[in-house]
């Protein structure tokens, strides 16, 4: 296995060299562009609808007459986004502006430093909006310092996977919002077995999230619970990182997982059940805690109030960790776009300029709900208060929206507060939670710090930790198989290598 990957890594090595050459004489063939004529433009990008958007879709021209451009868009569905990605770094002719889901991917990382894409750094100061952009979402993209792409922002507090409770069902039952893990416990065994929906079936989950195949998934706020810390791989704690999983507080995760387990309090097959079968349960009424982000509160509660009109859906504020109240920031960021240097100089600026206009408001606004006036009329001065017209059924803009607001989108401190045909006191609520979670939630650790060894072998070792997780929580291993699993890590010489070159990484950064 090791020889495989390291086989692979030597490929992409040769990949981006050639891809470095090849950079270089398309740089100094280039000649400035005519800034009067529409700008060409090729755009790599996700497909969030199930179709690719057409290039004579009336709303892209539009956009395309907003921005003074001709664009050239390469739709690339999520599912195969990843390996699509790689294929073109790797490949060499990659487009004017690359999205670019993970910035630290290994491939990426490498031909960043070896060149391959601007570093945009020096430029930024000279487009307002994009300079506006909130301080986090520039420095958790960074690679060495250096930014080789234009972030996608999105607010740091609201985001996440953490607890939508049933806010009827906690005032059925009597019971308050929980806080600690106790208190999570006992609601989530009242919600189980306590009748919550009053149909006297014994048909109801406490608890209804999903796991993936190297992490805790939508469960890994249980682990913030017990340890009070954000959720990654690595922990700083007395000023040196650490992996996570040597925390105390992951056993205690564990111990409550099996509790909720052997007591039926989340579902038998919680270990394969997908994202989407998990919504669908939770607005069923089949379930009183999801885990989500805060404007998921008004998606799943508009459904539910179909089944029950009377059902209520909160998003908590914070959770009660060891240490005191406690939430995971997120990085600010939903991946980035980013410049090749085959992009000669003076168009790479037009680009960043397109990209500026790619932020501004109204402009955006078209990406998403289409013409003003003609698909959607705003309400009041929030922008993001917009109400969809029956013309833009006809013309199909949701499915448009979805595709052009990868490239199209703006910042807003309550981004995750709203949701499509929110009311006003839902909004006005789920705002001060955020506002409630910005004053206790824990930024995460600075990004740009990748460890070589960690890089070849934390995959296999993130499935490896996980499939024990699931054993425990299931009863097929004891959790003092945990306790000798920790150990062994500990003692494990690519572990230790890895945490060394981290360390050595966090020196830089902080």
């Amino acid at each position: 296995m090791m020889l495989k990957k390291t086989i692979a890594l030597a490929t992409a090595t040769v990949m981006v060299t050639s891809l470095l050459a090849a950079c270089g004489s398309k740089e100094e063939a280039g000649s400035a562009p005519d800034e009067t004529t529409p700008l060409e433009i090729r755009i790599f990008t996700r497909q969030q609808a199930p179709e690719a958007t057409a290039p004579d879709n009336l709303i892209l021209k539009e956009l395309e007459k907003l921005t003074n451009t001709k664009m050239d868009i390469i739709w690339v569905p999520v599912n195969t986004l990843q390996e699509k990605t790689k294929v073109t770094i790797a490949g060499g002719d990659i487009p004017d502006v690359m999205y670019i889901n993970d910035p630290f991917d290994p491939l990426f990382v490498q031909s960043a430093r070896e060149g391959a894409f601007w570093d945009l750094t020096p430029y930024i100061k000279d487009y307002p909006l994009l300079k506006a952009f909130p301080e986090g979402a520039w420095k958790n993209s960074q690679i060495d310092g250096k930014n080789f792409g234009v972030p996608r922002p999105r607010p740091e507090e609201g985001g996440g996977d953490f607890p939508l409770i049933r806010k009827d069902w906690l005032d059925k039952l009597g019971l308050p919002v929980p806080k600690t893990a106790d208190d999570y416990y006992k609601v989530a065994k009242a919600f189980a077995h306590n009748d919550p929906d009053g149909n006297n079936q014994a048909d109801t989950q406490g608890i209804i999230a999903n796991v993936s195949p190297d992490g805790m998934g939508s469960f890994g706020w249980v682990e913030v619970l017990h340890t009070g810390i954000s959720t990654g791989t690595w922990t700083l704690k007395d000023g040196k990182l650490s992996l996570t999983q040597f925390d105390p507080g992951i056993k205690k995760s564990l111990e409550f997982m099996k509790k909720l387990y052997d007591e039926k309090i989340i579902p038998a097959d919680f270990a394969v059940i997908k994202n989407s079968q998990v919504r669908d349960a939770f607005m069923a009424n089949k379930a009183g805690i999801m885990p989500g982000a805060v404007n998921l509160s008004w998606l799943t509660l508009s459904t539910l109030m179909k089944v029950v009109p009377s059902a209520d859906v909160i998003a908590v504020d914070y959770l009660q960790g060891p240490q005191g109240p406690v939430i995971s920031k997120t990085t600010g960021l939903f991946g980035m776009f980013a410049i090749p240097k085959s992009v000669p100089e003076a168009k790479m600026k037009r680009v960043l300029g397109f990209l500026e206009k790619t932020v501004d408001v109204e402009i955006a606004n078209v990406a998403k709900y289409g013409l003003k006036d003609v698909h959607y009329t705003r309400e009041g001065k929030d922008p993001l208060f917009v109400t969809s017209t029956e013309k833009a059924k006809a013309d199909n803009i949701a499915d448009t929206g979805n595709n052009l607001s990868q490239i199209f989108s703006i910042y807003d401190k309550y981004f995750y507060a709203y949701y499509t045909g929110i009311p006003t006191d839902k909004y006005e609520r789920n705002k001060k939670v955020i506002d409630e979670r910005t004053k206790v939630s824990v930024a995460p650790l600075p990004s740009g710090m990748i460890s070589e060894t960690w890089t070849m072998v934390g995959a296999d070792l993130n499935k490896k930790i996980q499939d024990l997780k699931i054993k425990i929580i299931m009863g097929k291993e004891p959790l003092s198989a945990w306790d000798s699993y920790v150990e062994s890590l500990k003692s494990n010489a690519d572990v230790i290598k890895a945490t060394e070159e981290m360390n050595a990484e966090y020196k830089k950064v902080k």
